[in-house]
């Protein structure tokens, strides 16, 4: 276009020129020399405002835009999911799946202080070398209590915990409480009920009771490894030992009264044994009643 523009300035410089040279008709009969340089003059004042005028009509630069597109960012989700946390609780807890003992230590040779039950929890504060026990925060009460471990599930960060020593193991005390419950008649036969609790930390095993008739001086005597209760003429329950806390019944069917003892004045020795045959560390009781 700025080509263009000069072009057309330049034609009408000589256009003009052309029309004011020497020889010319013109109307003009002034001095010839004169008469040139005020053409030339407005010449030169013709080209220099054409020049400006195409200068400022006409944009010098031209912005052309690219015909390669600028880059585009696309944002890749990662192929790993981001990590997760699980929280660990930091004090250790322990629960059961069967109802477990809370003893004195570790083995059936401690005295039971409790029972821990299934969706009962307690806080675990020490272990045992070797593992199969874990140290309990009583949770009935003040102290510690020792747990086993078969039927436990700890939570926690329990590797931590300190090391407990086995305590000695406690020197059984033998006892258990005896209490008159009825008589039984079974074919002519009479015999007694009694209800035995082990109030002791020594398992009994077997049992004989002695039995005295104070009117008659009759005595009848009964021997069993074995628990048995018979409220009449059918055996109804039968403990295979009688354990720390347990309480069963014994009946003397196999010293039976062949009379009807009703209002006499009766006496009984019971004795326990640790082994089957009447053998072991023994203890004896002996309680009197009137059928």
């Amino acid at each position: 276009m700025k080509k263009r523009t000069l072009a057309f300035a330049i034609a009408l410089i000589f256009l003009l020129s052309a029309c004011n040279l020497p020889g010319s008709t013109g109307g003009n009969t002034t001095d010839p020399a004169a008469a040139t340089a005020a053409q030339e003059t407005r010449i030169a004042q013709m080209v220099a405002q054409t020049l400006a005028a195409a200068v400022s009509d006409t944009p010098e630069f031209t912005l052309t835009p690219s015909d390669t597109p600028l880059p585009t960012f696309t944002l890749t989700p990662s192929d790993t999911p981001p990590p997760t946390f699980t929280f660990t609780p930091t004090v250790p807890m322990v629960s059961v799946s069967v109802e477990t003992n809370r003893r004195t230590g570790p083995g059936t040779a401690y005295d039971i202080v409790g029972v821990l039950h299934v969706g009962e929890t307690a806080e675990v504060v020490g272990q045992v070398s070797g593992g199969g026990s874990w140290i309990i925060r009583n949770p009935d009460g003040a102290g510690f209590c020792w747990l086993w471990a078969q039927y436990a599930t700890v939570t926690g960060n329990w590797q931590a915990l300190p090391v407990f020593d086995i305590p000695p193991t406690p020197t059984p005390m033998p006892g258990f409480s005896i209490s008159y419950l009825g008589m039984i008649n079974c074919g002519g036969d009479y015999a007694f009920r009694f209800e035995l609790k082990n109030t002791g930390s020594v398992t009994w095993q077997s049992i004989k009771i002695n039995i005295t008739d104070s009117v008659t001086a009759t005595t009848e005597t009964h021997t069993s490894d074995t628990f048995k209760d018979y409220p009449g003429c059918v055996l109804t329950n039968t403990l295979q030992d009688l354990e720390p806390n347990e309480v069963g019944v014994a009946s003397n069917v196999l010293g039976a009264f062949a009379y009807n003892p009703t209002g006499h004045n009766m006496t009984a020795t019971f004795t326990l044994y640790a082994q089957n045959g009447l053998t072991g560390q023994s203890t004896t009781r002996t309680i009197s009643f009137t059928p």
